[in-house]
C-alpha cells in the first residue's frame, strides 16, 4: 500500500500564495507611484506638525486680530504687538472663535497648501520657458536643488508659521495670470497680496511700467476694496472705522522714512540693530550707528538703497514687454521685496524660493548658461543658508547675520536674470517664436518647397 505525502501540496499552495501576494504588492505599488510624491509630502508634512505646527502662535495670533476686528476695536489698541494690515486679519475670521489647537492645524494645512501651490505654479511656468525642466530626472534633480538650497528658508517659515506663505501663493497665482495673458486676473491677485502684506505693492510702479493698464487699474480697484472690508466690517457693527488710516499714518508713514521713531512695540525690532533684520535696513542699521565719511546713517540707507533700486529698474526695462517674461519680473521683485523692506527676517526669505527653482531650471537645461548658472546658485546657497545653520556653528552664523550674507545671497541671483535678459532667451520662448514663424508664412514655405 502507497502513502502520499501533503507536503508537496502545502508547498505548492504556499508558492502560489507567495506569488499572489507579490503581483498584488507590485501592482499596488504601480497604482500608488503617480501618486507617489503627494504622499511623501503629506507623510512629511505630518511628521513636522508635532515639532513645528503645534507649537506656534501665530494661528491663534492672526485669530485674535480677527476677533478684535469682529469686535469693532482698533487693531494696535486691541493687539498691539499686530503689525500688518487689517485686511490680513479678515482671512482669518472663520478661526476667530474656534479652539487654539484647531486654529494652529487649520492654519498649518493652509501654510503648507499655500508652499506646495508656490512651487507647482513655479514648476509649471518653467516647463514652458524651459522645456523638459520638470520631466523624469531634470523635475527629481531640479526638486533636490530645490529642497537644499531653500531647505533652511522652508524650515524658518514652518517654525513660524507666518502668513509668508499665502502672500507668495497670492503672487505667484497672479504671476501665472499674467504669464497667461490674464491681466485683469492678474491685477487682482497680486493686490490681494498687497492687501495682507506691504511688500507686494511693489508691483503697482511695475504694472505702470511695463504699460500693463487693465492690471493696474484692477490692481488699484482690488486693492483699496480688500483694505476696506475691516472698515466696512467695523461700520456695519457700529465699531472701529479707521482700520486703513491707523495703519498709514502709524506704520508705513514712520517706516518710509528712515531715521524715524515710533512708540509702536516693534519698532525697534525693524530699526534697531537687530541681527535677524536681514533687509538692508538691517544691515545699515548695525554698521552705520554713527555718520561715516560726514554721511548720516539715514543718507547712507537712501543711497544704498537708491543704487539697488536702480539695478532693479535696469533689470526691468532690459525685459522685453512680453507676458512670458513676466515670471523673470517676478523673481527679481521678489528679492527686492526683501531687500528693500524695512524688516526682512529669516522666514520672510521663502519668497526667494520662485527665484531659485527658475535659475535652476535654467541652469540646468540650457548649456549655455550652465557653467555660469552653477557658481551663482552654489554662491547664492553658501551666502542665504551654508553659512547660518547649526552645522556652521554659532559664530560662522552670527558673522554671516551681521554682514547680511542672506541678501547678498538673494541679489547674487540677479547675475543669472541678468545673463538671460541681455544675452540669451529661454529655449522655449525661442521654439513658440521659430513656430509662430512658421505659421504667418505657411505659403512661402510650400512654394519654396515645391519649387
Amino acid at each position: 500500500m502507497t502513502q502520499t505525502s501533503a507536503y508537496p501540496a502545502r508547498s505548492s499552495d504556499a508558492a502560489a500564495a507567495s506569488s499572489r501576494t507579490s503581483v498584488l504588492l507590485r501592482f499596488g505599488l504601480a497604482r500608488l507611484q503617480p501618486w507617489s510624491d503627494w504622499i511623501v509630502l503629506i507623510v512629511t508634512a505630518a511628521a513636522l506638525y508635532p515639532m513645528f505646527g503645534r507649537s506656534s502662535d501665530m494661528g491663534p495670533f492672526y485669530s485674535a486680530a480677527a476677533r478684535c476686528v469682529l469686535n469693532g476695536e482698533s487693531l494696535l489698541s486691541c493687539l498691539p504687538q499686530y503689525p500688518y494690515q487689517a485686511a490680513l486679519a479678515v482671512f482669518f475670521i472663520p478661526l476667530a472663535y474656534l479652539p487654539p489647537v484647531l486654529q494652529r492645524l487649520i492654519w498649518y494645512v493652509i501654510f503648507v497648501g499655500c508652499l506646495v501651490i508656490a512651487v507647482r505654479l513655479t514648476e509649471a511656468i518653467v516647463e514652458r520657458l524651459y522645456p523638459g525642466s520638470t520631466r523624469g530626472q531634470n523635475l527629481f534633480w531640479l526638486r533636490t536643488i530645490m529642497l537644499i538650497t531653500c531647505g533652511k528658508h522652508f524650515l524658518d517659515v514652518i517654525t513660524y508659521a507666518s502668513h509668508d506663505p499665502l502672500s507668495l501663493a497670492l503672487i505667484m497665482f497672479g504671476t501665472w495670470a499674467l504669464f497667461n495673458g490674464r491681466e485683469a486676473a492678474g491685477g487682482a491677485w497680486l493686490a490681494v497680496a498687497a492687501a495682507i502684506r506691504a511688500s507686494p505693492l511693489i508691483y503697482l510702479p511695475y504694472l505702470i511700467l511695463k504699460r500693463r493698464l487693465v492690471a493696474c487699474i484692477v490692481f488699484i480697484a482690488v486693492l483699496f476694496g480688500v483694505s476696506l472690508i475691516p472698515d466696512i466690517i467695523g461700520a456695519l457693527r457700529g465699531g472701529y472705522t479707521g482700520h486703513l488710516t491707523e495703519w498709514l499714518g502709524q506704520v508705513v508713514g514712520p517706516a518710509l522714512m528712515p531715521g524715524n521713531s515710533s512708540k509702536l512695540v516693534f519698532w525697534n525690532i525693524w530699526n534697531g540693530a537687530n541681527l535677524y533684520n536681514q533687509s538692508l535696513r538691517g544691515v545699515i542699521n548695525r554698521f552705520a550707528t554713527s555718520p561715516v565719511f560726514g554721511l548720516t546713517p539715514t543718507m547712507i540707507l537712501i543711497v544704498v538703497d537708491g543704487i539697488f533700486a536702480v539695478i532693479v529698474g535696469v533689470l526691468l526695462l532690459m525685459s522685453p514687454r512680453r507676458r512670458e517674461y513676466v515670471p523673470i519680473d517676478t523673481a527679481v521683485l521678489l528679492i527686492a521685496m526683501l531687500a528693500l523692506s524695512p524688516m526682512s527676517s529669516r522666514y520672510h526669505y521663502i519668497f526667494v524660493l520662485p527665484a531659485v527653482i527658475l535659475a535652476t531650471a535654467a541652469t540646468m537645461t540650457d548649456p549655455r548658461i550652465r557653467t555660469l548658472g552653477t557658481y551663482v546658485l552654489v554662491a547664492s546657497f553658501l551666502l542665504r543658508a551654508g553659512t547660518s545653520n547649526d552645522v556652521a556653528g554659532q559664530r560662522l552664523t552670527d558673522f554671516a547675520y551681521t554682514y547680511g550674507f542672506m541678501p547678498l545671497g538673494a541679489i547674487a541671483l540677479y547675475i543669472i536674470f541678468a545673463a538671460i535678459l541681455w544675452v540669451w532667451r529661454p529655449p522655449g520662448l525661442s521654439a513658440a517664436d521659430d513656430k509662430a514663424a512658421s505659421v504667418r508664412q505657411p505659403r512661402i514655405s510650400w512654394r519654396t518647397s515645391v519649387e
